[in-house]
């Protein structure tokens, strides 16, 4: 049996994309109102093309300008079709990879030579990512595990990582 599941209603797409980018249904500036909007109509109430393009809208827990969120709404293109679903929904997650840092690519790419839903522990995969060379810095002061704590945490707030274990004090232990 198979289940056809149902996209989310305005509403509810409304309700995720601005609590993953303000946390709160209610906090959406008002210059922001109308292409939220937009981009929501674009995302055709799938969760994860409102969560991918919410988390390419805020980075760094510093939400982007208006610019940027028009510059986003039109790099969709015509946004989720229910013909091509898949190819949309590609081009959707594509954007959310082209909007990294230079220096998260490599970090992210890196996860895929995982099984798919294999837990990672978080301090070996940021070892693992210094010893292939991907994190590096300029400043003597700063360790770069410390860096490589930073590279994760970027991941995990643009949603690219997903955290399956969490110790008490809210650190992530395993992705």
């Amino acid at each position: 049996m198979i289940h056809q599941m149902k996209p989310l209603s305005d509403e509810d797409s409304q309700i995720l994309f601005h609590r993953r980018i303000f946390q709160s249904k209610e906090k959406c500036p008002e210059d922001l109102q109308a292409v939220s909007r937009e981009i929501l109509k674009k995302c055709g109430g799938v969760p994860l093309a409102i969560i991918t393009i919410a988390s390419l809208l805020v980075s760094n827990q510093r939400i982007k300008q208006k610019e940027e969120w028009l510059h986003v709404h039109s790099s969709m293109g015509r946004g989720v079709t229910e013909g091509g679903i898949a190819k949309d929904m590609k081009r959707i997650l594509s954007l959310s990879y082209y909007d990294l840092p230079s220096h998260l690519k490599p970090c992210l790419l890196y996860l895929s030579m995982f099984p798919e839903d294999s837990e990672i522990k978080r301090d070996w995969l940021i070892w693992r990512w210094l010893s292939e060379g991907f994190i590096q810095c300029d400043k003597e002061e700063t360790r770069l595990f410390e860096i490589g704590e930073s590279y994760y945490n970027e991941l995990l707030n643009r949603s690219l990582i997903q955290p399956s274990k969490i110790n008490e004090e809210g650190t992530v232990i395993t992705s």
